[in-house]
Formats: structure tokens, sequence, C-alpha cells
């Protein structure tokens, strides 16, 4: 059974402090234009011990939550900036947002102890049920999983065995494979640079190459601001942890094939993960209920590079899941916002999927 520590639903005011307040007072960057109350809460596992959530809206109201689960060297300030942006600001006073960190994944998180066992993503998986349950969510409330890269992958193992309660999945930058060789080879020896280093330029490199691919002059912006959310707020040993975790997955393909619930996988045309991204969409059972958005111009972190464009793309998934109606359409038409080729337009067009539903 698990335990539940509530912070009374006092809002978290985004400043930065170097120091961990006690809860409810969490201490976190700043997340620019952050839309919707944030309120944060800590759930206890028996199998994984602590979570903290934070919430975003209002989850009690409407049939539908979205869960996000974060990437490596992210966590839930990275959804919350998304959220954030003009484009997607109002969603906030219409959806309920949960917001999962990953053990020890919080802004400026304390260590997890020494003989912690970080839970493998199965782990992480099989956790989520009990973590909305301890936050009062019934069992009938329904499901958009928002997750990427690492929580992508943990959001389809999730799916799989919650079919009737997952009504929809956005995987950004999602991989299904194991680990390959040399990316292997690369998360290990970052993960050991940041358990004995510290945060340090070699894992820096590793965790930029995983988000932004080999970018260019254009991604300088982008490139700071997760410089300055490794160095400032995020735990090296912590991290190391999880990226050990993630390139110690399984294969989910056989789980890619029983997804049952429409789906968005979106990818830059630039990502290392594209490949990747392109064999899930292969594989998924039913493609009239999904769609592949492959941006231009962008690496593997739209959230930052081009938010609009994301942004868009989710209002269309969620209007054409009949879950919001009133909403402000977007001014580019759908085949601009989702930069697809001709091969995806024919086959995973966002209209397709909207009269299929």
């Amino acid at each position: 059974m698990a335990e539940i520590q509530v912070s009374n639903s006092a809002p978290v005011e985004p400043l930065v402090d170097q120091g961990k307040g006690q809860e409810g007072s969490v201490s976190q960057p700043v997340v620019a234009g952050h839309s919707g109350q944030i309120t944060f809460k800590r759930v206890k596992t028996e199998t994984a011990g602590e979570f903290e959530v934070y919430i975003q809206g209002n989850i009690e109201a409407g049939r539908f939550i979205c869960l996000t689960y974060h990437d490596i060297g992210l966590n839930h300030t990275a959804f919350v900036k998304f959220l954030g942006d003009a484009s997607v600001k109002y969603l906030t006073s219409k959806v309920g947002f949960v917001h999962i960190n990953a053990p020890g994944q919080e802004p400026n998180a304390e260590d997890l102890p020494d003989k912690y066992n970080y839970p493998s993503m199965q782990q992480l998986a099989d956790e989520i049920p009990q973590i909305l349950t301890e936050l009062g969510i019934p069992d009938d409330k329904q499901i958009l999983g928002f997750g990427e890269g690492a929580g992508a992958n943990i959001l389809v193992r999730y799916a799989d065995k919650s079919k009737r309660q997952v009504i929809g999945l956005v995987l950004l930058e999602c991989t299904m494979s194991t680990a390959s060789f040399a990316e292997w080879g690369q998360e290990k020896v970052a993960s050991w640079n940041l358990s004995h280093h510290g945060m340090n330029a070699a894992a820096e490199k590793y965790i930029l190459w995983h988000h932004l691919g080999n970018y260019g002059k254009d991604k300088l912006h982008v490139v700071k601001n997760y410089h300055e959310n490794l160095y400032k707020h995020m735990n090296p040993k912590n991290l190391a942890a999880f990226i050990n975790a993630f390139c110690s997955r399984d294969d989910i393909s056989n789980r890619v094939k029983q997804i049952r619930c429409p789906v968005l996988l979106v990818t830059g045309d630039k990502s290392p993960h594209a490949k990747d991204v392109d064999k899930i969409f292969q594989l998924l059972p039913d493609k009239k209920l999904s769609s592949i958005m492959k941006a231009e111009d962008v690496g593997g972190d739209i959230k930052e590079e081009d938010p609009k464009k994301l942004g868009e793309s989710f209002q269309y998934f969620l209007q054409g899941l009949g879950l919001i109606a009133d909403v402000p359409m977007p001014r580019l038409g759908r085949s601009a916002s989702l930069g697809e080729t001709s091969r995806e337009k024919r086959s995973s067009s966002m209209s397709e999927m909207d009269h299929t539903l």
C-alpha cells in the first residue's frame, strides 16, 4: 500500500532556491510563463520509494486527465514550460495535468540513499496506478498519456497494462528497442562520469546529443537552457541512476503491437531518434487511429525548439479524441504544422484520424 504525504494543495511558486524546502514549499527553477495553479504532492510507494508529483489545473473536473512523464535530464518543469506557451496556455483551465517525476529527478533533489535500488523502466510504469490511486484519481477517470523519451517508453508500458483507462498517447521521441551497443556505451560512460565527477562536460555532451542530436548555432539558446538546468538544478548522482535504468531497458515492440488507443508520435527530422519513431509507427496495429509528426528543422526536443508546432498538433489530437471542443484554432494548416512528408500525409494525417474517431 502506498503512503501519500500531501502538501495541503498549496500553490508552488517557481522560485530559484538552492535548498530543498519543507513539503509544500519545494524549490524549483524558474518556469517562464507557466500557466495554471501548480500544487505539489509526495507519494511514497513500497517498491520504488518517493515520487514527487506536480498537479497543474483541476484534476477533479472533467472525464480525463493528462499524465506526463519526462525524459532523462529533465523533469516536470519541461512540461510546465511547454504548457506556458501561448499556443496551449488556455488548456490548463480546461484540462488537469499530473506531472510525475521519476525518483530523484525533481529540481534540487537530495541524493538518493546509498542502498537505494533504482527501479527499472517496467517498475516505474508499474508504480503509476498506485500513484494515481493515492492522488485520489478514480479508476474510471480516463488517462491521456504525454511522455518524452524515457517517459514515453514508460507510458507505453503503463498503457499496455491499463488499456481500459488509457484513451490516448502522445509520445515524443519514443524508442522501443533495447539500447544499441554504441548507445549503451555512451550512456554507461555518461552515468559513470555523473556518479564520480558530478555534472561535467562529457556527460552534458551525451545528454545534449540525446535531446538535440547534432545541433547547429541556431540551437544555442536551447543548449543554454539545458546547460543551466543540468548544472544548477539536476542531481548528477540521481540522474546517473535514471540513465542506467533507461539504457538497461528491455524491448517493448510486442507492447507497441498491442496498443489499441490512438497515438500521436512526434519526432524531428534532425532527431537522433527519428528512425526509432518511424519503426514504432510501422508496428502500430491500427494506423487510422494514429499519426506521426516529423517536424521540420527540429532535433529531438520540439517542446523547446518549436513549441507552437507541437501545441497545434496536440490540440488537433485532443479534438480528434473529442476531449476538447471550444478551443481557438491555430492559424496554420495541419500539414504545415505537422511538417509531414507525402507518405505521412497519405498514411497518417490528423484529418483521417479525426474522421475515424
